[in-house]
């Protein structure tokens, strides 16, 4: 019988650092390094075998830790567009392999299949989407929830065909349409009507609560991803409170509690005020219905579906569109007639 002893081996887990703080481990390097050979970080993740949302957030979270950004999109390629990694995501690729050198460690082979669904979509997470989804039959689709920025560079990048959106246009006062016409000169995207929310905050059923609670410290924010709507439209509503307080905007991450931990879909901000670690969050009333809690609506939004301008495309998407027309809606949700029009 073998000894168990000396069957082990010495696997060494390189992670560049900066002021205690890990910036880069082996689980992302291979990821940077899977996206300069293949042009995609959805085929990086299918190689890994993560999931995409998951890889995006690797990403996002080094890009903070660091304060540069590692990946971008580059026009032309396959489908219109790819990823590459920036100057800085090269040198820090470059930087990691000669640790791994040095040590003697060799790079770990990323050998995952990368097969690319009929549909992918990303964006902002919403319920009604998800039910259409799991009740569209006959289609491969993905669907990862980035947030509305996330899932339009995602678009940007070739990887995601649709990204859910829900854009304030603050100069307008319009939902999505004038953000898209910015963001896309030259066109090719197109923007399918999709539904209203109602957004508003999300709590226990027992706690009394004013907005002006979060910046005075008495309650704990179930926060949102940046670059989510709902992200730009809390982080809009806390600066208005701090203005009328005389607060410097600056100051809110410091004063609003738990302002730094990050919820990536509703249910997860829901779920944590249930759980108890939060006490309120900004959400859209059906998924506070879904988990009980007690809801004050603040605004009807717009969620539209923004589509590669691809004759394909736009019709599976709107065949899942069109799903929602049998199915039951929840309150806190309003089908226009217009559902899956082009608006752009």
């Amino acid at each position: 019988m073998s000894d168990p002893i000396d069957e082990l081996t010495v696997d060494l887990d390189i992670r560049l650092v900066r002021r205690g703080q890990v910036i880069l481990d082996g689980t992302t390097a291979g990821l940077l390094r899977a996206i300069s050979s293949t042009g995609s970080l959805l085929a990086a993740a299918k190689m890994a075998g993560i999931p995409y949302s998951r890889a995006w957030r690797a990403i996002t979270s080094l890009e903070r830790r660091l304060g540069r950004k590692v990946i971008a999109p580059r026009r032309g390629g396959r489908r219109g567009g790819g990823t590459e990694l920036t100057e800085e995501g090269r040198r820090l690729l470059a930087l990691y392999s000669r640790a791994e050198r040095e040590v003697g460690r060799h790079q770990r082979p990323l050998t995952g299949r990368f097969e690319r669904p009929d549909l992918l979509i990303s964006g902002s997470h919403d319920l009604l989407l998800e039910h259409a989804v799991e009740a569209s039959r006959g289609r491969t689709i993905e669907v990862h929830w980035i947030g509305s920025y996330g899932g339009i560079l995602s678009l940007m990048m070739g990887d995601a065909d649709v990204s859910g959106i829900h854009l304030l246009d603050v100069a307008t006062g319009e939902y999505n349409e004038p953000v898209i016409r910015r963001m896309f000169p030259a066109g090719g995207v197109a923007l399918l009507r999709g539904y209203d929310r109602e957004v508003g905050w999300a709590m226990r059923r027992d706690l009394i609560f004013h907005e002006r609670d979060l910046i005075e410290g008495k309650v704990v924010l179930a926060n949102r991803n940046r670059g989510s709507g709902t992200r730009l439209l809390l982080d809009r509503r806390l600066a208005a409170l701090a203005e009328e307080a005389g607060i410097k905007a600056s100051e809110l991450g410091r004063l609003v509690r738990g302002y730094g931990r990050e919820y990536f879909t509703h249910t997860e901000a829901c779920r944590a005020v249930v759980e108890g670690s939060a006490d309120v969050t900004l959400t859209i009333r059906p998924v506070a219905d879904m988990y009980g809690l007690a809801f004050r609506g603040i605004l009807w939004e717009r969620y539209d579906l923004l589509v590669r301008d691809d004759p394909d495309r736009i019709g599976l998407l709107r065949e899942i569109l069109e799903v929602l027309r049998d199915l039951e809606i929840p309150r806190g949700y309003r089908i226009p007639d217009e559902l899956g029009s082009r608006i752009l």
